[in-house]
């Protein structure tokens, strides 16, 4: 084949990956047998610098120098992922056996991170931050964001817990220089609690309401079992008082979700094959996730209103959740492995979430298992 420098120049640079005179030579003789300075090679870059530019840009993946800056091209079209420390980064994370939708979670939060835009914020706008190449991304930038952030009252902690994880893939050592800790919001719940005769009333509400609502809450109050677990639950996992629902988990461990098995008192059981009749398979309930917060909340705010005085940011399908591991930690006298057992948590997660047992009671049991 004839040597063609528009054709060939570009190529042969895509290649070797350098824009190097002398080394793009030595390829056009190696692949076309003809010789070529790179002198000759310069003055046809030089004849055609857009060329020469857009190879430069492809050539460094939207990497700038100390003064240019970063090209946005890099954040479109999936190019971000196809930037070296993002890849690398991804890599760690397949490693791990992390879950696709999970990976990719983590990914777009580096590039909001990157752009700028967090929590609703445009800090590149505000001429607050500029924008970030992740293969330049640095301890210090990280550290001036978590500042930013702290400034507007803002919960770090995911941001922390994955900017940590992808400068340590980048073997940046953050060490202490700042903590990851807990979610702002972790342990918020733990002095929600509503007497059980008043939940007694507002299940019987919303049965009034509709009867299925009414099951679904049932079940969620008495096992623990989260809204979409409980609302994607099988029939034929339904196997005499046991019903296996799959709730959160590791998903490359668990592709369904953690199979938890949950059992059903008597009487909730009885209502529950009642509903489900003569069906064989197939969910047990068809009622939405928005239909049940509909009732829900009308359910709160009927008997017990002083909930969103207190939380008014509470996840209104979630109650029935906070309710069984409040009742549940009272009714084992504070037995954190039972109940955490039940639910599905883990002990520390269940104290963390929903604090210790009051002093008074802990005064009780001193005396009750004093140790002579």
């Amino acid at each position: 084949m004839k040597y063609k420098p528009s054709r060939d120049l570009p190529e042969f640079a895509r290649q070797l990956k350098t824009l190097s005179p002398s080394k793009l030579a030595e390829m056009v003789l190696n692949k076309r047998n003809e010789e070529r300075t790179p002198e000759s090679i310069t003055m046809w870059f030089k004849e055609y610098p857009e060329i020469y530019e857009q190879l430069k840009k492809e050539l460094r993946e939207g990497l700038p120098s100390e003064t240019e800056k970063v090209d946005l091209s890099i954040y479109q079209n999936g190019q971000f992922s196809e930037l070296p420390s993002v890849k690398n980064w991804m890599l760690e994370l397949s490693a791990r056996e992390l879950a696709d939708k999970y990976v990719r979670q983590k990914i777009n939060i580096l590039k909001n991170v990157c752009l700028g835009k967090v929590y609703g914020f445009d800090l590149v706008q505000e001429g607050k931050w500029c924008l970030k190449h992740p293969d330049r991304l640095s301890l210090r930038d990280v550290m001036e964001l978590i500042a930013l952030l702290k400034e507007r009252k803002k919960d770090t902690y995911q941001i922390k817990r994955d900017m940590k994880d992808f400068l340590q893939s980048k073997d940046i050592v953050v060490g202490k220089k700042f903590v990851v800790g807990k979610p702002k919001g972790y342990g918020k719940y733990a002095k929600l609690f509503v007497e059980g005769e008043t939940c007694e009333k507002m299940l019987e509400w919303i049965n009034q309401q509709n009867h299925e609502a009414y099951l679904v809450d049932k079940v969620m109050w008495k096992t623990g079992t989260r809204i979409t677990a409980t609302l994607t639950a099988q029939i034929d996992e339904l196997r005499g008082n046991i019903l296996t629902v799959y709730d959160k988990g590791r998903l490359s461990k668990y592709p369904r979700g953690h199979p938890w098995d949950k059992r059903l008192g008597t009487i909730l059981l009885a209502e529950v094959k009642a509903f489900i009749g003569d069906r064989k398979n197939g969910k047990i309930f068809s009622i939405s996730d928005t239909e049940m917060a509909k009732l829900n909340r009308m359910a709160i705010e009927k008997f017990a209103p002083e909930v969103f005085e207190q939380y008014p940011d509470l996840m209104v399908n979630h109650f029935w959740r906070h309710m069984f591991a409040q009742h549940m930690l009272r009714k084992t006298d504070w037995n954190y492995a039972v109940v955490a057992s039940l639910g599905g948590w883990t002990p520390q997660a269940l104290e963390e979430s929903y604090g210790k047992p009051p002093e008074k009671l802990v005064a009780e049991w001193g005396e009750k298992y004093v140790f002579d």
